[in-house]
């Protein structure tokens, strides 16, 4: 067994937001063609890890673009650490970013509005030819519990997504999902920061009752009905 190797991968994973594994990341990267000519936008990028991680697998270049400062301080402290070029990450509102560059592919990290209005968002800065990878969550089910849809607004079943996407004008050509492992990663860190936060807020109960209910929100109905995918959308 390569210890170094599974702690090297364990430190890969720690920094995605989301639910899709580095593997999964690069599996879909090489699906798409992506190589040391192709553009990325990254729209709410986080700490711009899918960013980072394609351009050490395959050499891309590209931007990420995230409101949370704090997201864009800490990912770029880890490009340097790693000594990634080609990449930039910059504080800024999605919806008032303006640029004239067309990129080969838009990540569209976050739903901004509705399914269709963010699709239209990202047609902005993407070549004609290009690819939207959309990440989203989605019901594992037809009927997912009110609970469920209460908590997270807006959790569509994999075939409603596709009738959006076929609407829209997009069909989906590549997919790179979750795993159990991963969701356990994502809620324990979010969880871990709002821990901390309350250690020193130790008569804050509006946090503990959020941290409450983030926990049982997994356990009773996110893990049994809830998945994420990076979805590739290709223009009909």
């Amino acid at each position: 067994m390569n210890y170094k190797q599974i702690i090297k991968q364990c430190e890969e994973n720690s920094k995605l937001i989301s639910m899709i594994s580095v593997e999964e990341i690069l599996r879909l990267g090489y699906s798409i063609g992506l190589n040391e000519n192709s553009r990325v936008l990254d729209l709410c990028c986080g700490y711009g890890i899918h960013l980072k991680i394609w351009n050490k697998g395959f050499g891309i270049t590209g931007i990420g673009l995230d409101i949370c400062q704090e997201f864009i301080n800490e990912g770029q402290q880890i490009l340097k650490k790693e000594d990634v070029e080609g990449i930039k990450l910059v504080k800024q509102d999605i919806m008032t970013f303006e640029t004239d560059e067309k990129y080969d592919v838009v990540i569209l990290s976050e739903t901004f509005g509705s399914i269709p209005e963010t699709v239209k968002l990202g047609e902005k800065y993407v070549k004609g030819q290009g690819l939207l990878v959309y990440c989203k969550l989605y019901s594992k089910v037809q009927n997912p519990p009110q609970e469920l849809l209460d908590f997270d607004e807006e959790v569509l079943p994999l075939s409603e997504l596709n009738r959006i996407f076929k609407k829209c004008g997009y069909y989906i050509t590549h997919l790179a999902s979750d795993t159990n492992a991963d969701w356990e990663r994502y809620i324990t860190w979010s969880g871990r920061r709002d821990i901390a936060r309350l250690k020193n807020n130790p008569d804050d109960l509006e946090l503990k009752k959020w941290i409450d209910k983030w926990y049982d929100m997994y356990f009773l109905y996110r893990r049994e009905y809830e998945g994420q995918a990076l979805f590739v959308l290709e223009k009909r």
